[in-house]
């Protein structure tokens, strides 16, 4: 490892200004990261972190390649980063006990922040962390069609697979909200504010939740029912306990892919704008989204690096 000398703040304003998960950020986002960065040049086999612990830093890619080992093993798959590209940051989200083995497969030149450097500067920038928890949102999303075998959006776990009562008061209704895995642990104050308006909507077999092209403006709460996917993806499945359309909430665009109830029951909807101004509002509900996802991603990996190595 190599510390280069110092360059000025304007070109690392602008090395980050060209990092994908940095795009759209305005210049005090970038200044700040520029300000707490360094500039580090890791010559091809470099160990730049090895295996076990958590991540201490993340690196923003601007030249060269890293492979991600999992384990420590050279003969196990290994996952590939190339520039310009981010290494650690799911890692550090999902709050990964034992980090994997990180090397440069090619002469690598990067920018390093300390995580502790970084999570104050997202606590103050919001669009920092929106921007972050829209990349996470979007690749998981993005695995999650691609995946031969889809996996089903997390629901109540099975001894908890109860018949919800007919109408909710609001202490009921929040108290279904936080039995969700993608809402668990959640503040209980700022759970309320999210659900205390809505009522139970009745869904009977065949209804959509959305359909192809509408725009993306809430998610929905799957209180009791069945639900799978229709569209050019892997069919996906989701039942009591899930929340639909969770992982593209942050994003303006339009649904590419429908979600059609195969069994009656309930859901509550979740508005997108009153969701993303909680997460402006709370920082440690922003911090879970960004967890939830992470943590996604990182089961991901893990699966695909778990595969059997071909001879």
């Amino acid at each position: 490892m190599n510390r280069l000398p110092l360059v000025s703040p304007l070109d690392r304003i602008l090395f980050l200004k060209a990092q994908p998960y940095l795009l759209g950020q305005p210049p005090e986002v970038l200044t700040a990261l520029a300000s707490y960065s360094e500039e580090v040049f890791h010559p091809r086999g470099t160990r730049i972190r090895d295996a076990g612990g958590r991540v201490d830093r993340i690196l923003f890619l601007a030249q060269g390649r890293v492979d991600i080992i999992e384990g420590g093993d050279a003969r196990a798959p290994a996952r590939s980063v190339t520039a310009p590209g981010v290494v650690g940051l799911a890692h550090h989200f999902a709050g990964t006990e034992s980090a994997p083995e990180v090397r440069a497969a090619r002469d690598t030149l990067c920018l390093e922040i300390a995580v502790q450097d970084l999570d104050p500067i997202l606590e103050d920038h919001f669009t920092l962390c929106l921007g972050f928890a829209q990349r996470g949102g979007a690749e998981v999303l993005a695995r999650s069609r691609a995946s031969a075998e889809r996996p089903d959006e997390a629901g109540f776990a099975a001894p908890d697979h109860r018949a919800t009562p007919v109408v909710l008061d609001p202490v009921q209704k929040l108290a279904q909200a936080r039995r969700s895995p993608f809402f668990r642990g959640a503040n209980l104050t700022v759970l309320g504010q999210l659900v205390r308006f809505q009522d139970p909507e009745r869904i009977a077999v065949g209804d959509r939740l959305w359909r192809i092209g509408d725009p993306i403006e809430r998610m929905a709460l799957v209180l009791d029912g069945r639900f799978h996917t229709e569209g050019p993806f892997a069919i996906g499945r989701a039942a009591s306990g899930a929340v639909i359309g969770a992982w593209e909430i942050l994003e303006e665009g339009l649904h590419e892919e429908s979600w059609v109830a195969e069994a009656a029951g309930r859901i509550l909807w979740i508005d997108r704008h009153a969701f993303v101004d909680l997460l402006e509002d709370h920082w440690e509900f922003a911090e879970a989204y960004l967890r939830h996802s992470s943590c996604r991603l990182v089961s991901s990996w893990e699966a695909e690096e778990s595969l059997p190595l071909r001879s």
